[in-house]
């Protein structure tokens, strides 16, 4: 019993500086952000600011006219693609795991995959097929990408989601008088929220921090999103202003934070019963 014990506390001290260590850049990005410009160039640096203030944030959003529209790109393009994302996988998932097909277990694993392709060799392709039909400089240029890319990832989760609901419950629903549609919506749907929800943030958390596509196929600084538009007013600036720099990526961090923590449980239910199980 005692080298149970000592073995956890080894291993909380291990996970603990792991966790410090990680967690110390934006922490450190997080008091950049708030400092004044005087105390954040003071030496030597010290890490407990000796004067707070909100200035950095105040500019971001009033004086830099481009951030906004950046902020409301993201959004856009994120939101739309998990959205799409979360109904395609939820459908997909439900006819791989718990319908029988001709060919399903070879069309999955074409799906699957699709996964062991590195993301850059899509690049170029996508690139010249949305030159020709005229959707550079769009958001459905970066939705349907994004999507495309993340859609897989959403199968390999529902899919093993769906496979563990008993086929009991599909027939009861059907002898009670449920269609098809009603019953993936009203039961089947609300019993794999963990696995919806680990959907949701992989998926978010890939197209709100996407850098590739989006510096390349958006060639027009307006239509632009966050980590570009990011290193856009970085030059805009001039001088590298690390309380404005700072506050800008605080700004870009915490909507990833936010939505883990309100699904933390669910994401990690959703992972064990959906892609270790898929």
């Amino acid at each position: 019993m005692k080298m149970v014990r000592r073995r956890e506390k080894i291993l909380f001290i291990f996970v603990g500086v792991f966790a410090i260590l990680f967690l110390f850049p934006v922490v450190w990005m997080f008091l950049t952000s708030i400092r004044t410009t005087q105390d954040l160039y003071k030496y030597p640096p010290t890490l407990i600011p000796h004067a707070l203030t909100l200035e950095n944030f105040v500019y971001i959003f009033t004086e830099m006219g481009g951030f906004i529209r950046y902020v409301v790109n993201s959004l856009v393009v994120t939101i739309s693609t998990v959205l799409i994302v979360l109904v395609s996988s939820a459908m997909g998932g439900y006819a791989f795991g718990m319908r029988k097909f001709r060919g399903q277990n070879i069309m999955f694993m074409l799906v699957v995959g699709v996964l062991t392709i590195p993301y850059i060799m899509y690049l170029i392709p996508i690139f010249l097929m949305e030159y020709e039909i005229g959707l550079q400089n769009t958001w459905l240029g970066l939705i349907f990408p994004y999507v495309a890319l993340n859609l897989p990832w959403g199968l390999l989760i529902m899919r093993g989601a769906f496979s563990t609901i008993p086929l009991d419950i599909r027939d009861a629903a059907i002898i009670d008088g449920c269609t098809e549609i009603q019953m993936w919506r009203r039961i089947l749907v609300p019993i794999n929220r963990p696995a919806l929800a680990a959907t949701t943030i992989i998926t978010f958390v890939f197209a709100w921090q996407e850098y590739m596509f989006a510096s390349t196929l958006m060639t027009k600084n307006e239509w632009q999103t966050l980590p570009v538009g990011i290193v856009w007013l970085r030059d805009e600036l001039q001088t590298l202003v690390m309380g404005r720099v700072g506050a800008m990526v605080i700004v870009t961090i915490l909507p990833v934070l936010i939505l883990f923590f309100i699904f933390r449980d669910f994401f990690i239910e959703g992972l064990s019963e959906g892609m270790l199980k898929g």
